[in-house]
């Protein structure tokens, strides 16, 4: 029920035939060349040739005029509108070739972006001219018993990390999409079914081996290069080098994951006409109700008009205890329908049924997410908003309990205490309704969403957001201590080579040395 309903389904692609023809505005296709971006120059094409056959044969290698359609599909994947295309795609097998990349990239003063699933779709994973740098290839996995810790490198998915942990009844904390990785989800704090009972995914990490702008490997822990270590969990998107692998912690796999489904109406049929108070005031944004269910209960919740459909999922053992919770909920006037249990073997039974095979590219979007804190007075505006302005939204039912004692990483300070993680999305086809979409989410719910706490992220497909959604603020919003991060920033990218859209010291020169 849910899946139809959560993710808008895009059709045919068809601008990807166009965008092949505006992929860049070189000088020529053989000789030196600069894009009018700072950090963006590249060598003539004999030079380039010549270091692309150092590398090893396993080692994928794309060029937009080489090999146009997988250049094309790899620089657009999840996002069909992405004006800022890499100068050269290179997915390394081995840290030896990750290793001559950065050295290549360094020497001809090239920024470098890496990307393994590419779902931080707001220029994070991406740039124009610059060396794209995929992980994939990089996706070992291994459990070790001697002290119940994984190892993975930054290529491998969530469902790679799952699969190893499944035949040894341990868990990660980690995200529900299979496709995303671990190494992408870290940068931002990464929260899922487990994070009500044992943190953020950054606080179960406890190594990450980086390879910096020169090459050079660093192993970091919470002992070791510190700064480096926190920085890159929760302010890491493509801003201080190369994550290479990481080690965490695991825990005791449930026994099984139990999944109900409820769809229930927004407004309560008894008051007529009323937009407020409803679900959200009465129990879902409601701090009372949130505080009485389980720390093993967390899922997901969307807004469709004015149903909302919510996906429990729960991971303890008290069974009796959890339905009991839920009761007054179930019971209300609110209720419209409730789906039969559905039982899971495992983590990796969970994601494996929640994503399709395949996701379609989305072709315009905007996204925007925040921290709602358990403050009540903030909660009941909020909940009007939703009443009155009926917003497409996902909710995150995921937050409290263990994540509030966190203390690794640099996530947002909004994002230890909230209650829950609220994202609002708008999806359309249309490229004349890019401005009036645009101006609509900014100003409606978008400054009440603004309002109430720090973000992980803010993505727009669109050029319109520079206009309508101007965040003068992002250092404090993103990030927490944005001055100390600068300084691990200036440590260990000296010469800013790795810099996308709202990271660290984006807003200064790239690629100056």
């Amino acid at each position: 029920m849910l899946a139809r309903q959560a993710w808008p389904r895009a059709g045919p692609v068809e601008v990807l035939i166009t965008l092949t023809c505006t992929i860049f505005m070189l000088d020529s296709v053989n000789g030196a060349f600069c894009t009018p971006t700072s950090g963006t120059c590249w060598p003539d094409r004999v030079t380039l040739n010549s270091w692309v056959s150092t590398l090893s044969g396993a080692t994928s290698v794309w060029l937009w005029d080489k090999t146009p359609e997988k250049f094309l599909s790899a620089s657009i994947t999840t996002n069909a509108l992405k004006t800022n295309f890499p100068g050269i795609i290179v997915a390394p097998v081995s840290e030896k070739d990750l290793r001559s990349a950065l050295q290549f990239a360094l020497r001809y003063k090239i920024r470098v972006v890496t990307r393994c699933s590419g779902h931080d779709y707001n220029g994070r994973s991406n740039g124009r001219g610059v060396m794209m740098i995929r992980t994939e290839k990089l996706n070992f996995v291994e459990y070790n018993p001697d002290d119940e810790t994984v190892m993975f490198m930054s290529g491998a998915t969530h469902e790679d990390v799952y699969s190893a942990l499944a035949g040894v009844d341990r868990v990660f904390v980690g995200a529900l999409s299979k496709s995303v990785c671990p190494a992408g989800c870290l940068a931002g704090g990464c929260h899922g079914l487990f994070s009500r009972q044992y943190g953020l995914g950054i606080e179960s990490v406890l190594e990450i081996r980086f390879m910096i702008y020169n090459g050079t490997t660093i192993t970091t822990t919470r002992n070791s290069y510190s700064d480096l270590f926190h920085a890159y969990l929760g302010a890491g998107q493509n801003s201080f080098g190369v994550a290479v692998s990481f080690k965490a912690q695991t825990y005791p796999a449930p026994r099984q994951i139990l999944r109900l489904e409820v769809s229930l109406y927004l407004y309560n049929p008894k008051l007529s006409g009323a937009t407020f108070p409803n679900l959200f005031s009465d129990y879902i944004f409601n701090v009372r109700w949130f505080n009485a269910m389980p720390d093993e209960l967390s899922g997901m919740l969307v807004v469709d008009n004015d149903v909302v459909y919510i996906r429990f999922f729960y991971t303890g053992e008290d069974y009796v205890g959890a339905f009991n919770a839920l009761q007054p909920l179930l019971n209300s006037p609110y209720r419209r329908s409730v789906d039969p249990i559905v039982n899971y073997t495992s983590i990796l039974d969970v994601v494996r049924h929640l994503q399709p095979d395949a996701s379609e590219l989305f072709s315009r979007s905007f996204l925007a997410n925040a921290f709602l804190p358990p403050q009540p007075a903030m909660l009941n505006n909020l909940s009007r908003v939703i009443g009155e302005t009926l917003p497409p939204m996902l909710l995150w039912l995921t937050f409290g309990a263990a994540v509030r004692g966190g203390s690794v990483g640099s996530v947002p300070a909004g994002m230890r205490g909230a209650m829950y993680a609220v994202l609002f999305r708008d999806t359309w086809f249309d490229p004349s309704e890019d401005e009036l979409r645009m101006e609509y989410v900014s100003t409606t719910y978008l400054p009440d969403l603004y309002s109430y706490g720090n973000s992980s992220y803010n993505n727009e497909y669109t050029t319109w957001g520079n206009l309508y959604n101007v965040l003068g603020d992002w250092k404090k919003r993103f990030f927490f201590d944005y001055s100390s991060l600068l300084r691990a920033k200036q440590k260990y990218d000296p010469c800013n080579y790795f810099t996308v859209k709202y990271g660290v010291a984006s807003d200064l020169p790239s690629a100056t040395c």
